[in-house]
This record gives C-alpha cells, structure tokens and sequence, in this order.
C-alpha cells in the first residue's frame, strides 16, 4: 500500500507539472482539439507574434543611440613608442655626423559634461648625439604636462554636448512609445483574429442546428405524404432544403478552417490540432460616454505623448542652435615640468625634486564673418519648434475625432445588438407557430422554409453584430491606447 501511494503521488505531482507548463500556453487540450481562450491567445501573441518581436528588436537598436551620444565623454589612452637614428650628411661639423633620439609616451584624454577637454601627457626622450656641443650626453628628459580647454562662447560649459544627449533620449522614449504602438496593434490584429474564429465557431453551430431543422422538416414530410396529408412538390423543397443547409454547413467549415490558419500564422504556432474558441460571442453591450473616454485618451495617446516630447527637443536643439551663432572661444591653459638628467631614472625624480615648470594660459579665437551656416540652422530649429506645435494641435484634434467615432460607432452597435436580439425571438417565435400550424396542415413548405432563413439571417445577423462590436471595442481600445496594458505590465 506504502508503495501504491508513493506511486500515485509521484504521478499527481508529475501530472501538476506537465499541466502548469502546457498551460503556460494553452488552456487544455486533449488529441484532436487545442482549446483556447482570450487571454491565452493574447499570452501567446505577446511572446510568439513575428511582429511583436520585430517591434521589440526596434526597441533595442534605437537604445544603442544612447551610448554613441554619451561617447563624446568617453576617456581616451593613447601611447607611442619611436627610435630615430639619424647619420644624415650636415653643413657644418660642429652638429655631429650621428645622433639617436628615443621617444615613450602616455596620456589620458577626457572631455567632461561641463565641455572642458582634459589632457594628462607624460612623455620620456633620450637623446644622444657624438656632436662635442652637447653639455649631457646622453641625456633623458622626462616630462609631465596637464592641459585643458574650457568653450567660453559656443557649446558654452558643455551646452550643446548634453543638449545632444538629452535629445537622444527623449528619441529613445519615442522609439519606446512607437514599438508600443505597434505591439499593440499587432496585438489587435490577434484578438480580431481571434474573435473572428470566435464568431466562424457560432456560425457553424447555426448553421447545423438549421441543418437539423431542414431534416426535421423533411422527416415530418416524409411521415406526412405516406398519409396524404401533403403534396409531393412539399417534399421535394423539404429535401432541397436539406441539401441547402449541408451546402452552408461545409461553407461555414471552410470558413472556420480560414480563420484557424489566420489565428495560427499570427500567434506562430504549428499544430495541426483544431481550435476551438471557449469564449462566448455573446456579451453585455454597454454605452460610452464621450468625455469620459476623451479625458483617458489624452492621457493613454502614445502619439500624444511622442508630440509632446518632440516639442521638448526642439527647445533644446533651439537653445542649441542659439548658442551656435556664438564664435568659437576657447580658454586653453597648461602646466608642464621636467627633468634632464644621462640617467632615466634620474630624470623622473627630478621632476618633483626640481622645480623646472612651465605655466600657459592663452585664448583662442575663431569665428566666420558671415556665419551663413550657423543663422541657417537656427531659422530651422526656430522653424521645427512652431511645426511641432502645429502638430500637437492636429493630433489634438485628431484624438477628439477618433474617439467620437469610436464612440458613436459602439453606441449604434449597441443598438443593433439590442434590435437583433429581439429580432432573433421574434424569429423563433414566429417559426415556431408556423410549425404548429404544420401539425394541423395549415401550412406549407414554401412558408416553413421561408422562416427557417428568417430565423438563420437574424441569428447570423445577431452574431455578426455582437462580432462587429468586440472589434469596435478592441478598435476604441486601441485608439485610446489601453489595450496593451490591459494584458501587458511589463517593459519593452
């Protein structure tokens, strides 16, 4: 018994394990059919569709402009090493016939957020001549240099350096805000396709219980001409109608086989299991108000918010451009020391023990008379920024026009759902007391048949109704830019 239990244990646990990671996916499924609801389609979509990882790979390689931005204040180590042997002929004696220079060097380069260029440089060189001038020889001469340079006029303390910056990122959440767009309406695209599986799935089961109608119909003409109570033409529209139906039936199959494969490319699966939808196309129809839904939409708008931004950035790259028309004027400053000594290790040491330095301050000047380049840049930047007001205003206005049409549009929906649903029982209704009349011979096979397809249209027109407004819903949802978030926490 012991054993037996550990046993049954082991496969309940192993059981819970296989279900928690096929659900990961799916809802369940069994050997011919794969059942799926909303939400695990909308899973699958965000971590399978093609198109939403394309929109997430966007993302990524714009983030790359960040880091070639803040290159500018990246730090830089250069090092040479060089020999010189020189026996060239000379004019005069008296310079030697041979000499050898020995040239080492590092330095360090930086350029910081205030705009100022550092310089570090230490720098070795031994020199040896046979030319009796030479009061050391050889000698070394070791030698350490600090230097910057501030801009005092143009990019003054580093302005246009983090202007450039600033502006990447705020081109980087626009990016961000794009790649959002579209995720979102791939994922649009994979709930629509979903519901219209959804809405192939209610169709097909219309148009078998029609089926089973028309046989009904023809079985009760069948009972009823053996006795006479009906008339052969009676039969004969019986069995058409049945044939009819059975045509419908493998068009709706086909149909729904269509929206499969659609449903299927999309979520980037491959089975050859059928799906089966566990949603209901039927639902409660509400009315919106315009207001309410404007209100969430300035605040959701990614267009908006990309609007916004760029407004931002132009004032920055105006600020920039202004500062352009300045002329270039650099503070340069330096301190050096050194020592001279025949031996290496001498000449270094004496660079703190002697006081053997140099000091240079100096400014640089360089600008154009007509300064042509700089004046046209500015005019543009002044010129994008009132473009980019323009724009706002427009997608302002764009905005109301969206969602006013996204709310009159499920609002008539509703209306429709509504009308349809009592159209559908009054339908049934009617049908169903032509069938009585059947009983008593009061009625005919053109009439019934006729009021099959009443009720099939208004069923079918019901369904396409209810279809139409779970579009207009995910269309209202995504114009206002909510969708995403309602299935998806996450970051890009």
């Amino acid at each position: 018994m012991h054993i037996l239990a550990v046993f049954i244990l082991r496969v309940y646990f192993l059981s819970l394990i296989i279900t928690f990671l096929f659900s990961t996916y799916f809802v369940y499924a069994d050997s011919n059919n794969l059942y799926l609801d909303i939400k695990s389609v909308t899973k699958i979509a965000l971590e399978n569709n093609i198109d939403i990882q394309i929109a997430k790979f966007d993302a990524y390689i714009q983030r790359n402009n960040l880091g070639e931005a803040q290159s500018i204040f990246d730090t830089f180590i250069n090092a040479s090493i060089s020999y010189d042997k020189n026996k060239k002929d000379t004019a005069s004696t008296l310079m030697g016939t041979s000499s050898s220079v020995n040239n080492y060097s590092v330095g360090i380069n930086k350029k910081i957020p205030s705009g100022t260029t550092l310089d570090v440089e230490a720098y070795n060189q031994r020199n040896w001549s046979n030319s009796s001038f030479y009061t050391t020889n050889p000698n070394t001469e070791a030698n350490v240099k600090v230097s910057l340079t501030q801009p005092l006029a143009k990019n003054f303390f580093g302005i246009i350096d983090r202007g450039n910056i600033k502006i990447t990122k705020l081109d980087i959440k626009n990016s961000d805000f794009s790649s959002l767009d579209e995720i979102e309406s791939s994922l649009a695209n994979v709930q629509a396709a979903y519901w219209e599986l959804v809405l192939r799935y209610k169709e097909l089961k219309i148009k078998k219980d029609m089926l089973n109608e028309a046989k009904r119909l023809y079985s009760i003409y069948q009972k009823k001409i053996k006795t006479g109570l009906v008339e052969e033409p009676d039969l004969l529209a019986a069995k058409a109608n049945v044939s009819l139906r059975e045509n419908d039936l493998l068009k709706s199959k086909m149909k729904f086989k269509e929206a499969q494969n659609n449903l299927l490319y999309l979520l980037n699966l491959d089975t050859k299991k059928n799906i089966i939808p566990l949603d209901k196309l039927d639902t409660n129809v509400d009315k919106f108000d315009l207001y309410r839904e404007l209100k969430k939409a300035i605040k959701t708008r990614r267009d908006y918010k990309i609007a916004k931004n760029d407004i931002i950035s132009e004032n920055i790259d105006l600020a920039m451009k202004k500062n352009s028309l300045w002329p270039q004027v650099d503070l340069s400053a330096s301190f050096a020391r050194n020592g001279i000594d025949p031996s290496y290790k001498n000449a270094w040491s004496k660079i703190n023990s002697e006081n053997n330095s140099e000091w240079y301050i100096g400014i640089n000047i360089d600008f154009s008379l007509e300064n042509r380049e700089e004046k046209a840049q500015y005019n543009k930047a002044k010129l994008r920024r009132a473009k980019a007001l323009v724009i706002i205003k427009k997608i302002e206005r764009l905005i109301f026009k969206d969602i006013n049409n996204s709310v009159t549009e499920l609002n008539t929906i509703s209306n429709q759902v509504d009308t349809n649903r009592k159209i559908v029982r009054l339908e049934a209704q009617k049908l169903k007391s032509e069938q009585e009349r059947l009983r008593y011979g009061r009625s005919s096979s053109d009439v019934l048949i006729r009021f099959q397809n009443d009720v099939l249209n208004a069923r079918l027109a019901l369904a396409n109704s209810l279809f139409s407004y779970r579009l207009s819903l995910i269309n209202m949802q995504r114009k206002e830019n909510v969708l995403l978030s309602k299935h998806w926490k996450g970051t890009i």
